[in-house]
């Protein structure tokens, strides 16, 4: 769960039909999602480098195997 479900931030209107409260802009929250960003992206490359390898050594593997 999400910290802005959490603290009752859902965008749902209340049980007594009123509006939810709008959010306040706030910078340091969209500097963290950036970061997060960045980090998930950076973690994506380095995952599908490890994977392209996997991936030749199972080719190299193969191709060994055919040849006996």
């Amino acid at each position: 769960m999400d910290g802005a479900a959490a603290a009752g931030g859902s965008r749902e209107p209340a049980a007594n039909g009123s509006k939810p409260e709008e959010q306040q802009f706030d910078p340091s929250r969209m500097i963290g999602i950036v970061k997060r960003k960045a980090s998930i992206k950076d973690l994506a490359t380095a995952y599908h480098a490890e994977c392209i390898a996997s991936c030749k050594e199972l080719l190299q593997l193969q191709r060994k195997w055919e040849e006996y």
